[in-house]
C-alpha cells in the first residue's frame, strides 16, 4: 500500500513525528464536528439482530463504548453482520462508502470465533476474548485476577472448601481464563479442600446434585446468577447451606455477592484502542496486538454469611506490640558500656 511505503521511506529518512503537532492534530480531530465519517460501527454477529442485547455484560461495553466515542466526537451504532443477503464483500463496500474508520467488533455468542471481513481500510478493535482470529486489538475484563480477588476474599471470610461451577460456554468465551485461574488457586490448597469443577451445561441437575452432597463446598464461585436456582432445585438454601460468589455481577444482582467487572470502562477500553488508531493513522490487523486488562472490584452481598472470626484468613500478619511487663530490659552495666563507647 502507498501508505506503508511512505511509511517505510520516512523511517529509513530517520523521520520523527513532532510530538507537540501530534498532540495538536489528535486534539482537532477529537473537537472538530464529523459528517458521517465519525460513525464507528459495533459489529454484531448473532443468530438475530438484537440478540446481544440479552447479555448483560455486553450492554455494558456497548454502554462504556458509546460515551467514550461521544467524548471524542464520534458515535458507536449498531450494525448486524447477518442481515439478510449480507457477504463480507458487501459489508466491506457498505463501510467505505459510508466513509466509516473504526470499527469496534462485539463478541460472539459461542466463544472461539473468527471474522472473515476484510479490515485493511479500518482501525479495529474487539471486546474480550471470545473472537480469536484475527488477532485484533483488545479490551477485556482481568479475569485472572477477578478469580484470584474473589477467593481471597471468601478466605479471608473463613470460605475454605470453594467450588467452582459455571457454564462452559461462558467460561470458554473468556479463554477458560477463570478455569486456568482455579486449577492454579488449587494448586496452593491443602488437599483435603480441593474440589473438581463442575460445568453445568454439560450435565443435568440431578449430577450437579450428586456432586454437591459428594464434594461438600462451604460456597461456590460461578459466572452469574443463574447459578441460584440451580442450588434451591438441589435443595440448598443461600447462604445458611451454601455461600454464592459470582465473577461477572451487574450492578442489577444487588444481593449477591461477587466480583464487578467494570464493563463500561473494559468498553471505554477497547473504544480508546480504536480512536488511538486513528490519531496515528494505523490501519488493519495489526502485528502487535495490545490487550488492555481491567481489574474487577469485589462486592458483597447478602450471598454469603457474616465472617467467621475462628476460620477466617487474616489480610496480612502484623506483629503484636509486646506488653511493657514483658519487654526485656538491657542491663545497667550494657548501658553504662554503651555509653562509654560513645563518649
Amino acid at each position: 500500500m502507498t501508505r506503508d511505503r511512505i511509511k517505510q521511506i520516512a523511517k529509513e529518512a530517520g523521520y520523527r513525528p513532532n510530538p507537540m503537532v501530534s498532540a495538536l492534530m489528535a486534539h482537532l480531530k477529537s473537537v472538530r464536528p464529523k459528517p458521517d465519517s465519525g460513525s464507528i460501527p459495533f459489529l454484531t454477529a448473532f443468530s438475530t439482530r438484537h440478540g446481544w442485547q440479552e447479555y448483560p455484560t455486553f450492554t455494558r461495553y456497548y454502554a462504556g463504548a458509546s460515551e467514550r466515542a461521544q467524548q471524542a466526537g464520534y458515535r458507536l451504532e449498531e450494525m448486524w453482520m447477518r442481515e439478510p443477503g449480507m457477504t463480507t464483500k458487501k459489508m466491506r463496500s457498505i463501510l467505505v462508502n459510508r466513509g466509516v474508520e473504526g470499527i469496534l467488533v462485539a463478541p460472539v455468542p459461542k466463544g472461539m470465533g473468527h471474522i472473515s471481513l476484510d479490515v485493511s481500510p479500518f482501525a479495529v478493535a474487539t471486546l474480550g476474548h471470545s473472537v480469536i482470529r484475527p488477532d485484533f486489538h483488545r479490551a477485556a475484563g482481568h479475569q485472572t485476577e477477578s478469580l484470584r480477588l474473589a477467593t481471597h476474599n471468601l478466605r479471608r471470610m473463613g470460605y475454605c472448601r470453594i467450588g467452582f461451577a459455571l457454564s462452559e460456554m461462558q467460561d470458554r468465551r473468556n479463554n477458560y481464563s477463570w478455569g486456568m485461574a482455579y486449577a492454579g488457586y488449587q494448586q496452593a490448597r491443602p488437599s483435603k479442600d480441593l474440589i473438581p469443577p463442575f460445568y453445568l451445561d454439560r450435565t443435568s441437575d440431578a449430577q450437579f446434585a450428586d456432586w454437591l452432597k459428594k464434594w461438600n463446598p462451604d460456597v461456590i464461585l460461578s459466572g452469574n446468577a443463574e447459578i441460584l436456582p440451580k442450588l434451591a432445585k438441589a435443595g440448598l438454601r443461600v447462604p445458611a447451606d451454601v455461600g454464592v460468589a459470582i465473577l461477572d455481577r451487574s450492578p442489577s444482582d444487588t444481593r449477591i455477592a461477587g466480583i464487578d467487572q467494570q464493563m463500561e470502562q473494559v468498553g471505554a477500553s477497547a473504544m480508546d484502542l480504536i480512536i488511538g488508531q486513528l490519531h496515528r493513522n494505523e490501519r488493519g490487523i495489526p502485528k502487535n496486538p495490545k490487550l488492555i486488562l481491567t481489574q474487577g472490584v469485589w462486592v458483597m452481598g447478602e450471598t454469603l454469611r457474616k465472617s467467621n472470626p475462628k476460620t477466617a484468613v487474616p489480610i496480612s500478619i502484623k506483629a503484636k506490640p509486646i506488653p511493657a511487663k514483658q519487654r526485656t530490659r538491657r542491663p545497667r552495666q550494657g548501658r553504662n558500656m554503651a555509653r562509654a563507647a560513645l563518649s
